[in-house]
């Protein structure tokens, strides 16, 4: 069965780099959106606050049925070193039980602790997270992916990897 993607993005790099993952993956894709939308100034100041803190942001309900997906990938970019709070509440609202939930993280420079946060999360909502991939989103890398350069993959041993096309991989 194909995985599904749930992707949070603020600035749209992430959703880019989730949509050549579906592409990569033959995965299905949904992005998350916020009922009240923030603004990049509420996003970099409210927004921060309430992902220091764990808080979940109000997102609207998902269009596609968790329950019919074995296996999901939930990203999200990364803010001041946690996870954003669209994902808290996609986490905490839908039932994950039992689910394989690979966690990918985009981020400008630091992912401070948020790998090791999302798979907290997604472990207490009862799904098994074989691994989160953690991607620094320059803007050459992005290039790269859509250039079809680099692409995802799942490996052998079960974990979301990216790999040039080459088969050097990061995990």
């Amino acid at each position: 069965m194909k995985p599904l993607i749930v992707c949070f993005s603020q600035t749209g790099k992430t959703k880019k780099m989730c949509g050549c993952m579906a592409k990569s993956l033959d995965a299905d894709f949904v992005e998350l959106k916020e009922i009240s939308r923030r603004g990049l100034i509420g996003a970099y100041t409210l927004g921060v606050y309430d992902a220091i803190r764990r808080k979940s942001g109000d997102v609207l309900p998902v269009d596609t049925d968790i329950s019919a997906y074995d296996c999901l990938i939930v990203a999200t970019p990364v803010w001041a070193g946690n996870i954003t709070p669209a994902i808290n509440d996609f986490i905490r609202e839908y039932d994950l039980s039992g689910k394989t939930v690979y966690g990918f993280i985009t981020h400008a420079g630091g992912a401070g602790e948020a790998a090791q946060l999302l798979r907290h999360e997604l472990e207490q909502a009862g799904a098994v997270c074989p691994n989160v991939l953690d991607v620094q989103s320059k803007r050459e890398l992005i290039y790269d992916i859509k250039a079809e350069r680099k692409a995802f993959y799942l490996t052998a041993d079960g974990k979301l990897a990216l790999r040039n096309q080459d088969g050097e991989k990061k995990e």
